[in-house]
């Protein structure tokens, strides 16, 4: 739940919604966007940066253009809950690269990975490599993406 500090005035929404559509533009861009002097929305984007309303600036690139062209989900259901194993199989997961995604979930399976990989086999030696390999997995199920429909990083404001 936003705190009163997390509040945000029509400005800095206009600014993040701007910014989510092109972060490349420069702080006169967007502040003709937005309907502000240069100045204001400087300040006013600072202030979104040093509340950690804006985590960071990132390039979206195309998986398939880099030779990507598999999109895997894994469900993970855990062995058993042991603190020590699910701290180990966490950073172990989180630092690969070709997870995009790592949620711990409510439901039917412990975690929900997004994979990208270049081919099935690929995926496979992910799998026989990071997951198997871990003692805290007791049972993976995946399911290969047909085609993407929808993927955003848009948050709405």
């Amino acid at each position: 739940m936003p705190t009163e500090s997390d509040e945000l005035d029509r400005f800095e929404r206009a600014i993040l919604a701007a910014l989510q559509r092109n972060a490349r533009q420069s702080v006169q861009e967007l502040a003709e966007a937005v309907g502000l002097s240069t100045s204001p929305t400087w300040r006013r984007l600072k202030a979104l940066e040093e509340r950690g309303v804006i985590k960071d600036y990132v390039a979206r690139v195309d998986p398939a253009r880099l030779g990507y062209g598999e999109t895997a989900f894994a469900h993970v259901t855990l062995a058993k809950h042991d603190g020590e194993q699910i701290e180990a199989f966490e950073r172990k997961i989180a630092e690969r690269p070709e997870v995009l995604e790592f949620y711990s979930m409510t439901g039917s399976a412990d975690y929900i990975l997004r994979i990208v990989t270049r081919s099935p086999l690929d995926y496979e030696k992910f799998l026989k490599e990071v997951v198997f390999t871990s003692p805290a997995v007791q049972h993976i199920s995946s399911n290969f993406a047909l085609r993407e429909i929808k993927n955003s990083v848009a948050i709405p404001v």
